[in-house]
């Protein structure tokens, strides 16, 4: 999730322990200080409560960039340097 966050170029506004709470990266805040969008860095999972957009980090991606799962999938990991999991099973 702090990957995907760092390549978002998300700013904290509010941390406490696990949580982050700041500006949406998906709809656009506003305000540089909105708290709308919140992380659990824990559960790997994130909620903005203005927009309605939640998931995990890879659900994160595909929504800012626009793109399917599948291709989201690919994309995070080419930007990440990982290796695709199912492509070197084959």
């Amino acid at each position: 999730m702090n990957q995907v966050l760092d390549l978002l170029g998300f700013a904290t506004c509010v941390r406490s322990d696990s949580q982050l709470r700041g500006p949406c990266p998906l709809h656009g805040s506003a305000s540089d200080k909105s708290r709308s969008f919140s992380v659990n860095l824990a559960k790997n999972a994130y909620r903005c409560f203005k927009c309605g957009s939640a998931g995990n980090q890879l659900d994160l991606w595909a929504a800012s960039q626009n793109m399917t799962l599948y291709d989201a999938t690919l994309d995070l990991c080419k930007r990440l340097g990982v290796e695709v999991p199912w492509i070197g099973e084959l």
